[in-house]
Protein backbone atom coordinates (compact mmCIF):
# COMPACT_ATOMS: atom_id res chain seq x y z
CA UNK A 1 0.00 0.00 0.00
CA UNK A 2 2.89 2.39 0.79
CA UNK A 3 4.24 1.86 -2.71
CA UNK A 4 0.98 2.95 -4.31
CA UNK A 5 0.92 6.25 -2.47
CA UNK A 6 4.68 6.77 -2.73
CA UNK A 7 4.67 6.73 -6.53
CA UNK A 8 1.41 8.62 -6.89
CA UNK A 9 2.35 11.92 -5.20
CA UNK A 10 2.57 13.63 -8.57
CA UNK A 11 -0.72 12.11 -9.75
CA UNK A 12 -2.46 13.28 -6.57
CA UNK A 13 -1.13 16.79 -6.97
CA UNK A 14 -2.05 16.89 -10.68
CA UNK A 15 -5.58 15.71 -9.91
CA UNK A 16 -5.87 18.33 -7.19
CA UNK A 17 -4.64 21.14 -9.42
CA UNK A 18 -7.00 20.17 -12.25
CA UNK A 19 -9.92 19.92 -9.80
CA UNK A 20 -9.19 23.41 -8.42
CA UNK A 21 -8.83 24.92 -11.92
CA UNK A 22 -12.11 23.30 -12.95
CA UNK A 23 -13.82 24.62 -9.80
CA UNK A 24 -12.45 28.14 -10.28
CA UNK A 25 -13.61 28.21 -13.88
CA UNK A 26 -17.10 27.24 -12.74
CA UNK A 27 -17.00 29.93 -10.03
CA UNK A 28 -15.48 32.73 -12.13
CA UNK A 29 -17.59 32.23 -15.25
CA UNK A 30 -20.85 30.68 -14.04
CA UNK A 31 -22.86 32.98 -16.30
CA UNK A 32 -20.91 31.83 -19.33
CA UNK A 33 -21.25 28.24 -18.19
CA UNK A 34 -25.00 28.60 -17.69
CA UNK A 35 -25.49 30.74 -20.82
CA UNK A 36 -23.62 28.24 -22.95
CA UNK A 37 -25.69 25.54 -21.30
CA UNK A 38 -24.56 21.97 -21.14
CA UNK A 39 -21.93 22.43 -23.85
CA UNK A 40 -19.38 24.34 -21.78
CA UNK A 41 -20.07 22.26 -18.68
CA UNK A 42 -19.66 19.05 -20.67
CA UNK A 43 -16.40 20.29 -22.22
CA UNK A 44 -15.00 21.24 -18.79
CA UNK A 45 -16.20 17.92 -17.40
CA UNK A 46 -14.63 16.06 -20.32
CA UNK A 47 -11.21 17.63 -19.74
CA UNK A 48 -11.41 17.05 -16.00
CA UNK A 49 -12.60 13.44 -16.35
CA UNK A 50 -9.91 12.66 -18.93
CA UNK A 51 -7.03 14.08 -16.85
CA UNK A 52 -8.37 12.58 -13.63
CA UNK A 53 -8.89 9.18 -15.25
CA UNK A 54 -5.46 9.10 -16.89
CA UNK A 55 -3.71 10.04 -13.66
CA UNK A 56 -5.71 7.41 -11.77
CA UNK A 57 -4.81 4.76 -14.37
CA UNK A 58 -1.16 5.80 -14.32
CA UNK A 59 -0.99 5.56 -10.53
CA UNK A 60 -2.80 2.22 -10.35
CA UNK A 61 -0.98 0.45 -13.17
CA UNK A 62 2.45 1.68 -12.19
CA UNK A 63 2.67 -0.20 -8.88
CA UNK A 64 -0.15 -2.76 -9.05
CA UNK A 65 -0.65 -2.95 -5.28
CA UNK A 66 -3.67 -2.84 -3.02
CA UNK A 67 -6.95 -2.22 -4.83
CA UNK A 68 -5.22 -1.41 -8.09
CA UNK A 69 -7.68 -3.33 -10.28
CA UNK A 70 -10.59 -1.35 -8.87
CA UNK A 71 -8.63 1.88 -9.36
CA UNK A 72 -7.99 0.86 -12.99
CA UNK A 73 -11.75 0.43 -13.38
CA UNK A 74 -12.42 3.86 -11.81
CA UNK A 75 -9.78 5.46 -14.04
CA UNK A 76 -11.09 3.72 -17.16
CA UNK A 77 -14.67 4.86 -16.48
CA UNK A 78 -13.41 8.41 -16.04
CA UNK A 79 -11.35 8.28 -19.26
CA UNK A 80 -14.25 6.84 -21.27
CA UNK A 81 -16.62 9.49 -19.90
CA UNK A 82 -14.10 12.23 -20.69
CA UNK A 83 -13.47 11.03 -24.24
CA UNK A 84 -17.18 10.62 -24.93
CA UNK A 85 -17.93 14.08 -23.52
CA UNK A 86 -15.20 15.71 -25.62
CA UNK A 87 -16.03 13.78 -28.79
CA UNK A 88 -19.81 14.32 -28.60
CA UNK A 89 -20.44 17.35 -26.37
CA UNK A 90 -23.89 18.17 -27.71
CA UNK A 91 -25.11 14.57 -27.61
CA UNK A 92 -23.46 14.00 -24.25
CA UNK A 93 -24.90 17.22 -22.85
CA UNK A 94 -28.45 16.94 -24.09
CA UNK A 95 -29.13 13.22 -23.99
CA UNK A 96 -26.96 12.01 -21.16
CA UNK A 97 -26.94 14.60 -18.39
CA UNK A 98 -28.38 11.98 -16.04
CA UNK A 99 -25.71 9.49 -17.12
CA UNK A 100 -22.98 12.09 -16.58
CA UNK A 101 -24.28 12.85 -13.11
CA UNK A 102 -24.54 9.15 -12.26
CA UNK A 103 -21.04 8.41 -13.62
CA UNK A 104 -19.68 11.30 -11.60
CA UNK A 105 -21.61 10.01 -8.56
CA UNK A 106 -20.33 6.43 -8.89
CA UNK A 107 -16.78 7.64 -9.47
CA UNK A 108 -17.01 9.80 -6.34
CA UNK A 109 -18.53 6.97 -4.27
CA UNK A 110 -16.02 4.30 -5.36
CA UNK A 111 -13.03 6.65 -5.21
CA UNK A 112 -14.13 8.08 -1.85
CA UNK A 113 -14.64 4.63 -0.38
CA UNK A 114 -11.19 3.52 -1.54
CA UNK A 115 -9.61 6.67 -0.09
CA UNK A 116 -11.29 6.03 3.29
CA UNK A 117 -10.12 2.40 3.28
CA UNK A 118 -6.58 3.48 2.33
CA UNK A 119 -6.52 6.13 5.07
CA UNK A 120 -7.62 3.54 7.61
CA UNK A 121 -4.95 1.07 6.47
CA UNK A 122 -2.21 3.72 6.42
CA UNK A 123 -2.96 5.25 9.83
CA UNK A 124 0.05 3.60 11.44
CA UNK A 125 2.38 3.98 8.46
CA UNK A 126 2.16 7.70 7.64
CA UNK A 127 1.28 10.94 9.40
CA UNK A 128 -1.72 13.00 8.37
CA UNK A 129 -3.55 10.11 6.74
CA UNK A 130 -6.68 11.99 7.78
CA UNK A 131 -6.23 14.15 4.65
CA UNK A 132 -6.93 11.09 2.56
CA UNK A 133 -9.81 10.12 4.82
CA UNK A 134 -11.44 13.57 4.63
CA UNK A 135 -11.03 13.68 0.87
CA UNK A 136 -12.63 10.24 0.65
CA UNK A 137 -15.48 11.21 2.97
CA UNK A 138 -16.26 14.37 0.99
CA UNK A 139 -16.21 12.38 -2.26
CA UNK A 140 -18.41 9.65 -0.81
CA UNK A 141 -21.01 12.07 0.54
CA UNK A 142 -21.01 14.10 -2.68
CA UNK A 143 -21.47 10.94 -4.77
CA UNK A 144 -24.34 9.71 -2.61
CA UNK A 145 -26.07 13.10 -2.79
CA UNK A 146 -25.76 13.11 -6.57
CA UNK A 147 -26.91 9.51 -6.86
CA UNK A 148 -30.08 10.13 -4.89
CA UNK A 149 -30.97 13.19 -7.01
CA UNK A 150 -30.71 15.68 -4.18
CA UNK A 151 -29.68 18.30 -6.71
CA UNK A 152 -32.19 18.36 -9.52
CA UNK A 153 -31.16 21.37 -11.56
CA UNK A 154 -28.03 22.11 -13.52
CA UNK A 155 -27.78 25.53 -11.85
CA UNK A 156 -27.71 23.93 -8.39
CA UNK A 157 -25.26 21.31 -9.62
CA UNK A 158 -22.99 24.07 -10.90
CA UNK A 159 -23.01 25.61 -7.42
CA UNK A 160 -22.23 22.34 -5.63
CA UNK A 161 -19.64 20.88 -8.02
CA UNK A 162 -17.12 23.74 -7.53
CA UNK A 163 -17.31 23.34 -3.75
CA UNK A 164 -16.71 19.60 -4.02
CA UNK A 165 -13.83 20.09 -6.46
CA UNK A 166 -12.20 22.81 -4.34
CA UNK A 167 -12.30 20.69 -1.18
CA UNK A 168 -11.06 17.50 -2.82
CA UNK A 169 -8.51 19.40 -4.92
CA UNK A 170 -6.97 21.03 -1.85
CA UNK A 171 -6.98 17.71 0.01
CA UNK A 172 -5.34 15.89 -2.92
CA UNK A 173 -2.61 18.53 -3.25
CA UNK A 174 -1.98 18.46 0.52
CA UNK A 175 -1.87 14.66 0.49
CA UNK A 176 0.43 14.66 -2.56
CA UNK A 177 2.81 17.04 -0.77
CA UNK A 178 2.68 14.88 2.36
CA UNK A 179 3.35 11.73 0.33
CA UNK A 180 6.29 13.46 -1.37
CA UNK A 181 7.81 14.46 2.00
CA UNK A 182 7.08 10.99 3.36
CA UNK A 183 8.89 9.49 0.35
CA UNK A 184 11.85 11.80 0.97
CA UNK A 185 11.94 10.80 4.65
CA UNK A 186 11.79 7.13 3.65
CA UNK A 187 14.71 7.66 1.25
CA UNK A 188 16.82 9.29 4.00
CA UNK A 189 16.05 6.44 6.41
CA UNK A 190 17.28 3.86 3.90
CA UNK A 191 20.62 5.60 3.28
Amino acid sequence: MKGVLEQSAQALMLRGIVAIIFALMLIVVPGVTLAAGAFSFVMLFGVYALVDGLSTLWGAIRKREGHWVLMVLVGAVSVVAGIFALANPVVFGTLTLAIMINLFAFKAIIGGGLEIISAFRLREEIDNEWLLGISGFVSLVFGLLLLFNTFETVATLLLIVPFYLLVTGVMQIALGMKVRSWRDELGKAQV
